[in-house]
């Protein structure tokens, strides 16, 4: 009877391991949004990326990702009208431009230099995804900020950061 009953516990926890699913609002989802950021940047797919900004922060939001020290330098609507008109923004992540940032992203995924910061503060979770220099033109890092809200990532902002 003891060994059933250790075999019946074994087969629970095993069968409740297996339903797990691994939280969105972690390190590791954050590394998952920047593949699927990347790879709608390396396909040059600006509707869907820009369709993944937050358009609408509350003051209580923002104070918190200042406190974070996170840089918040472009409003969303900035970064879409500049995407739409391909302005200054599209040019340095979708253009043929050599020193464009969907030049430097494999389409299909692989090996690319990129940072991941997952940052969390009181009930905000924010994720720094960072672009060094790709290549010799390219003077700034470029940096997508990504807020957890929701039950997803959203961008809220793109930085350029000198290097």
């Amino acid at each position: 009877m003891k060994k059933i009953f250790i075999i019946l516990l074994s087969v629970f926890f095993v069968i409740n391991s297996c339903d797990k699913k691994y939280d969105s609002n972690s390190e590791f989802g954050t590394y998952e949004f920047e593949k699927y950021i990347s790879k709608l940047a390396a396909n040059r797919d600006t509707l869907e990326f820009t369709s993944n900004f937050i358009l609408n922060l509350d003051e209580d939001l923002i104070e918190k990702i200042n406190q974070m020290n996170v840089i918040y330098e472009l409003s969303p609507i900035e970064i879409i009208e500049s995407i739409k008109s391909r302005g200054a923004l599209y040019q340095r992540i979708f253009s043929d431009n050599e020193d464009s940032l969907c030049n430097y992203l494999p389409k299909e995924g692989g090996y690319y230099d990129v940072s991941v910061t997952y940052r969390k503060y009181q009930d905000v979770s924010v994720a720094q995804i960072e672009y060094p220099s790709f290549n010799e033109i390219s003077k700034n890092s470029m940096e997508f900020v990504a807020i957890y809200l929701n039950d997803k990532w959203n961008l809220i902002t793109i930085n350029f950061l000198n290097i």
